[in-house]
């Protein structure tokens, strides 16, 4: 058998000298083991094949350690053979039914029949072996196929240097992963962060040996370290063994789906767009990463279907700043200038978006009128209308608001006006999103309001995501259409609000951070209401700080 196949579990000697005797006559390669915390430790990192055990063991027995190597994600494919004392023959299908058991051999153990059954054992072929292998040269682009394809399942990568890990999936998201590197064992990871001191982890050693305890178990009745920050750890641990994979020269793969089960190995606390993200700021060259990017185009606008994904990565603040400023018509270097990152970071985070299939790239003369905003998942029956489009001329944004609602559909409102592209997320009537240019939420929605030209197009389908907007439809536009008076009662005053602003390239600022933020609101593409929506949540007090910067010279009237 090839190694790693065929595990041992054996603790009186003369049992354990005599199967390694028969094994070692006939040519078999084994592991060998002598209490059940080694056997549980063993299986979690190898998958065994086969596991002959003796049914007298420290502190279990073998019909009971059977049981607990089942639970282990190697454990539910492996044919276990017991050695055992006083069954009766008649009883043998009473106990493999009880548990689960492939063989049964009465002790003292003969070599004819142990060989027998690991011959007939050995014909079985794990699912994995069964699965095609595929090849990779760029892990980071396999695994976010994976991610964006929302897959269940077990992916197993096998390294040229004879390295295999484990990863399991959960709806597009790890959240376990094994290792049968030495060094990527939980011990190993918790001396070399320093949690743990060397006597602290030979301490733990005994009572697993002495009592048949897990690590985790024995560290914690050791008080070596908290639950809290046992669960850290071996959620960093298991995150460590998946970044080491963006560090391989490509690799080998199964796959094996599955459909249930995985929520309950959950153990890896963040998505895989962070660890996607953090794999690539370790191991990918940002020449190469620039030069992928610039490849496929400068404009950046996201795919249909896919901006809940990216709400729903929960990226740190300063990330999502640049989600907020892509609207299809700003480009890679306009992104990176006004994000605030610094340029590395800003490209990876970009290249995180777009390996994903969040994002796409084009040159910057076509036309990004179709990057709608919508869910992930959509569910459309073939008998029903699933669009809707016309003009502002026909129908105002208030009524559509109030035939939505009305009929509690759920989907995407589109608004294309001269300048911007606009959205009205609805679930069940209910708003629970907006976009209009940089802005969002509430104030996406109070800006599209005032709009009276342009096109619109509702794709119905049902939304999937958390909703953004807690106001119901009849306040909010209530306070919407309040607003719209007092601006158009106050405009004259204003002067032409399609005008834009742009920074006096003169003005001196305190801090990079104001000049940034300004920048962003005064670009000349925005009009000059978006700006004073973008100011503050009330436009009249947006109009007023605008007032204020152009009496100081800070801000110019766009050309």
């Amino acid at each position: 058998m090839k190694q790693h196949q065929l595990l041992i579990v054996t603790w009186l000697s003369d049992i354990t000298s005599s199967v390694s005797q028969i094994l070692k006559n006939n040519n078999y390669v084994f592991d060998s083991v002598s209490t059940p915390i080694e056997a549980i430790n063993a299986i979690g990192k190898h998958a065994y094949k086969i596991v002959v055990l003796d049914s007298l063991l420290p502190g279990v027995n073998g019909y009971q350690l059977v049981k607990r190597l089942k639970s282990e994600p190697h454990g539910e494919y492996t044919k276990f053979v017991v050695l055992m004392n006083n069954i009766p023959r008649d009883r043998y299908d009473d106990v493999n039914r009880r548990w689960n058991i492939y063989a049964l051999l009465k002790k003292p153990l003969k070599s004819d029949e142990l060989l027998q059954v690991i011959k007939n054992a050995e014909a079985y072929d794990l699912p994995s072996e069964k699965l095609e292998m595929h090849s990779s040269e760029s892990v980071e682009a396999t695994l976010s196929e994976l991610a964006g394809n929302l897959w269940t399942g077990k992916t197993t990568c096998y390294g040229k240097n004879g390295t295999v890990k484990e990863i399991y999936w959960d709806s597009g998201n790890p959240v376990f992963a094994m290792s049968s590197d030495e060094n990527d064992r939980l011990d190993k990871w918790l001396l070399k962060t320093e949690q743990l001191t060397e006597d602290v982890l030979m301490s733990a050693y005994e009572i697993m040996d002495q009592r048949g305890k897990r690590l985790e178990d024995a560290l914690l009745m050791l008080g070596a370290i908290s639950e809290d920050n046992l669960e850290t750890a071996i959620s960093d641990s298991m995150t460590a063994i998946i970044l080491d994979l963006f560090s391989w020269d490509g690799m080998e793969y199964t796959k094996e789906e599955k459909e249930t089960g995985m929520k309950m190995l959950t153990s890896i606390k963040d998505s895989f767009p962070i660890i996607l993200f953090e794999g690539i700021k370790r191991n990918t060259d940002i020449k190469g990463i620039k030069n992928k990017l610039e490849s496929e185009g400068e404009i950046v606008g996201f795919i249909p279907d896919n901006i809940f994904n990216v709400e729903d990565f929960k990226f740190p603040h300063a990330y999502n700043r640049i989600v907020n400023l892509i609207n299809g018509r700003r480009t890679i270097y306009e992104l990176i200038a006004k994000s605030g990152l610094s340029q590395d970071d800003a490209y990876r985070f970009i290249y995180t978006l777009f390996l994903l299939k969040l994002i796409r790239l084009s040159a910057p003369d076509k036309e990004e009128k179709s990057a709608v905003i919508s869910m992930p998942t959509i569910q459309r029956d073939t008998n029903k209308k699933t669009r809707f489009t016309g003009t502002l001329n026909d129908i105002s944004i208030v009524e559509l608001i109030q035939m939505l609602e009305l009929n509690r559909k759920s989907g995407a409102l589109q608004i294309n006006d001269s300048k911007e592209i606009g959205w009205i997320l609805f679930d069940k009537g209910k708003i629970v999103d907006a976009y209009y240019g940089d802005l969002t939420r509430l104030n996406a929605v109070y800006r599209i309001l005032f709009l009276t030209e342009g096109e619109f197009e509702i794709k119905f389908k049902d939304i999937i995501g958390e909703s953004r907007i807690d106001a119901d439809v009849q306040t909010l536009l209530m306070e919407g259409l309040r607003l719209v008076d007092e601006i158009k009662r106050i405009g004259p005053m204003l002067g032409n609000l399609e005008k834009g602003f742009i920074v006096n390239k003169s003005h001196k600022f305190n801090t990079e951070e104001e000049k940034d933020e300004l920048m962003r609101i005064f670009n000349g593409r925005n009009d000059a209401l978006t700006s004073a929506f973008m100011l503050n949540p009330d436009p009249q007090i947006g109009f007023d700080i605008m007032t204020t910067l152009l009496k100081n010279n800070v801000i110019e009237e766009g050309k």
